[in-house]
């Protein structure tokens, strides 16, 4: 009997040193296999992937905060200790991009930049200053009388001249440039630009320019095209078409209406064959001086309405604390 009871307690003793061991192996396995998962490359911070749900952009990439790893904790067997050190989830933080070297010089970097489609111009925000403009040209006692308004009240202007009154009146024109006021394009013809194909609205535009080169000589084309690529659309036709926006700013202009002008308000509503050119220009006079504000950027014409009574518009711009300036000084582009 004694016999028997000292078997059984060896063969017990013999059981739990055996299932201790089998603990001891377990928890180490599990401490190798937490170690690897530690410290796997998949979730080291060099190789962590951008995924949808662990990208951070980079407005975001300073406000968030590192997250940590489950804390892993074995169950204690026959006296093992496992410690597993918490690790934070890297954050992704952006590098910036270099800045991009274009290759390109300033003319073709501008040439790209107006390729973008431009709407017109009408006016401007200033408080005190305004610009006059001057559409078409083909009136030559006109053009002398405003040349030497202009001159007398030392007001520079701005010209968009038809191609073909440029070789007319070329000394006028000539004269102008020198005087410190600048010739834009007003296309060769004067027909609408809607009305015509891509091709055609184009050669409207490319032959004013060798005109212009003819009379006023290349480098001034390269200056305008540089300094001031202005073009008024005739009769405004082409103002709210993107398809001819967006030729004209392919060709490099920036396309210029006007919030202020004399022959929708005034003039179209007379029969301009019969009644008094006197009375006609009053009333051009009192439109204007009475419209126009800082920012305007005003339509005339070469014509005996508009011009007759130009000394007495200027004067009464002035009156209201306005200056007048060439639409280069006003425009930023």
């Amino acid at each position: 009997m004694v016999r028997f009871f000292y078997f059984c307690l060896i063969f017990f003793l013999m059981i739990t040193l055996l299932s201790g061991c089998k603990t001891v192996t377990v928890s180490r396995t599990m401490e190798n296999e937490e170690n690897n998962k530690v410290s796997s490359p998949e979730t080291s911070g060099s190789a962590l992937p951008e995924t949808e749900s662990n990208a951070v952009s980079e407005t975001d990439a300073n406000k968030a905060e590192p997250t940590a790893y489950p804390e892993f904790t074995p169950s204690p067997a026959a006296g093992l200790s496992v410690t597993v050190t918490r690790v934070p989830t890297p954050v992704f933080t952006p590098t910036p991009a270099p800045e991009p070297v274009s290759g390109t010089s300033p003319a073709q970097d501008q040439e790209k930049a107006a390729s973008e489609l431009m709407y017109p111009v009408k006016s401007f925000n200033d408080e005190t200053r305004i610009c006059l403009t001057f559409d078409d040209g083909g009136n030559q006692k006109a053009v002398k009388k405003v040349l030497e308004v202009l001159k007398k009240h030392n007001v520079k202007g701005t010209f968009f001249i038809i191609g073909k009154y440029l070789k007319t009146h070329a000394d006028l024109w000539k004269q102008a440039v020198e005087e410190g006021h600048i010739i834009c394009n007003h296309t060769q013809n004067h027909v609408w630009l809607t009305r015509l194909s891509n091709d055609e609205a184009k050669k409207e535009i490319t032959e004013w320019e060798a005109n212009a080169a003819e009379v006023l000589g290349q480098e001034y084309i390269d200056r305008m095209k540089r300094e001031f690529p202005f073009i008024r659309l005739p009769g405004g036709a082409g103002n709210d078409s993107d398809r001819i926006l967006k030729l004209v700013s392919e060709m490099g202009y920036i396309p210029v209406g006007w919030n202020l002008e004399s022959y929708y308000a005034v003039l179209r509503h007379h029969d301009l064959k019969t009644e008094s050119v006197d009375l006609l220009a009053e009333e051009v006079l009192e439109h204007i001086s009475k419209k126009v504000t800082g920012g305007s950027i005003v339509l005339l014409h070469f014509n005996p309405y508009d011009t007759s009574r130009l000394d007495d518009i200027i004067s009464a711009i002035k009156e209201k604390g306005l200056t007048m300036h060439l639409l280069s000084e006003c425009l930023d582009f």
